[in-house]
């Protein structure tokens, strides 16, 4: 008797539910003239400085492992970029390159949450961010937000009511996907700064723990360093 391949599955990923994402793709590339708007990408050719730069790096023989942070030029450029878009120094060391984006949730999910642990996420969201928190045994915890004559707009006292002892990362996905921004807004998910600063929310944790917060540090971006180094402001970020 052959055992199916799901059945050496662990529980969390055995019941992870399928992709309806993929699901709708798989479908469109069989309807015809199609355009593709369900994973976030349109239909521009890849620009022809990309591909000549991967051209030439593969004919240099760049095909071997490489720095296990990410090559030191590129965590530069990086560094530079994210030290102009918050108006603050920021050292390379704080950056690390991974294969993609969703390849950096899943490092960073597994490093700080697992089975009993909660990891809350403003909705609506990127269904791939509570999927990742699921496989590793954690519980995706949904704070809804509020939408209004200023956008989507996140309630401190929804947040707050959600911080448990159990409570492990709080998952900031900015510019936010699928809800979108404005370029004339400076946050998709804004926080009022004078309610943030008033509350000094995520110190005030259950037995003193501090969630983790994954994704852009939120606060710095809105330029209150206070707050922001309360967060963690010179620990590591993820790109």
């Amino acid at each position: 008797m052959t055992l199916p391949l799901t059945a050496s599955l662990r529980p969390e990923a055995a019941g992870a539910p399928a992709s309806g994402i993929v699901e709708l793709a798989k479908y469109a590339r069989t309807a015809g003239d199609v355009i593709q708007l369900w994973v976030g990408e349109g239909d521009m050719p890849t620009p022809s400085f990309i591909y000549e730069a991967a051209t030439r790096s593969l004919a240099a023989g760049e095909t071997t492992y490489t720095w296990q942070r990410g090559i030191p030029e590129l965590r530069q450029a990086i560094a530079t970029y994210a030290s102009d878009l918050y108006g603050r120094e920021l050292s390379p060391e704080r950056f690390f390159v991974c294969g993609s984006g969703m390849q950096a949730i899943q490092i960073a999910m597994t490093m700080v949450a697992g089975g009993g642990d909660e990891v809350i996420i403003p909705s609506p969201t990127w269904p791939n961010a509570p999927a990742a928190a699921g496989l590793r045994g954690a519980t995706p915890v949904f704070v809804e937000l509020d939408h209004g004559n200023r956008g989507w707009q996140i309630d401190l006292e929804k947040l707050e009511a959600a911080i448990t002892p159990r409570t492990k990362a709080m998952f900031i996905n900015t510019p936010s996907w699928p809800l979108d921004h404005r370029r004339r807004d400076l946050h998709p998910l804004r926080l009022d700064r004078g309610v943030a600063a008033a509350r000094a929310l995520l110190p005030r944790r259950p037995r003193g723990r501090r969630p983790h917060h994954l994704g852009e540090h939120l606060l710095e971006e809105l330029g209150d360093d206070r707050l922001a180094h309360r967060l963690g402001g010179d620990r590591p970020l993820a790109r």
